[in-house]
């Protein structure tokens, strides 16, 4: 990614949806114990290590990701937490919850599961959001869009049976609401509207296509979703 794109993610506190009432329920449908072992992978500038903190203090807390500005971000702003820059498929240890916020789709899910299962302590849990599409008529934006930002994208029954593959069951599952997007999306807006004046050619692209993914949201937002799944080794 250019460094146009870090710098216009530079300071922003998620890097995909997300809220604290899905992460409560993950939490809470895992039965993740007080004393986990939570790691969040793909953590970003550590929005859900903080949430984790405040709904599971006795817990051990690590996050990893490759972006090593966002795991600087984390030592200075939450220095409880065990921070690596590295490959979030390849942790350290046992977890009792691996939590992956709108990560997963880099890899893909099903090298993602298969990588994590080794890492789960028993009875432990993946907790992961990946986008699906909503329905099998979206608007030709929409699917012009996420063709380039996520080919691979599936809907519901293809989502399910990817997981069933890969060896796991779902213990539930729901859809992100408004809340989760406008989490991210918000701040994402108001930076937008904070660089524009000013901005180079490299920086000027950069915002324009982050200001017509947000605007797709708010005119298609119902073709495509944030699809939270908790699982476990079948």
């Amino acid at each position: 990614m250019s460094a146009a794109f870090f710098a216009l993610h530079s300071g922003l506190t998620r890097e995909a949806p997300g809220d604290a009432e899905s992460l409560a329920w993950a939490l809470d449908l895992a039965r993740t114990p007080a004393r986990a072992r939570i790691l969040d992978a793909g953590c970003g500038p550590g929005a859900d290590l903080a949430l984790l903190r405040a709904m599971r203090p006795a817990a051990l807390l690590v996050g990893f990701d490759l972006h090593a500005p966002f795991i600087d971000r984390i030592r200075a702003k939450q220095p409880e937490v065990e921070e690596r820059v590295g490959d979030m498929l390849a942790p350290d240890g046992l977890f009792d919850l691996i939590w992956s916020a709108g990560a997963a789709y880099g890899p893909g899910v099903p090298a993602a599961l298969a990588a994590w299962r080794p890492h789960l302590a028993p009875g432990g849990a993946v907790a992961f959001s990946d986008c699906l599409w909503r329905t099998t008529r979206p608007a030709e934006a929409t699917r012009a869009f996420w063709a380039t930002e996520y080919p691979g994208m599936l809907d519901l029954p293809g989502h399910i049976a990817r997981i069933e593959a890969a060896g796991y069951r779902i213990l539930g599952a729901r859809w992100l609401g408004q809340a989760a997007w406008a989490a991210y999306y918000g701040p994402l807006a108001e930076r937008v509207a904070a660089l524009r004046p000013g901005a180079n050619a490299e920086m000027a692209l950069v915002l324009q296509e982050t200001e017509a993914e947000i605007d797709l949201w708010r005119s298609h937002g119902d073709d495509y979703g944030y699809y939270l799944t908790v699982v476990q080794p079948a």
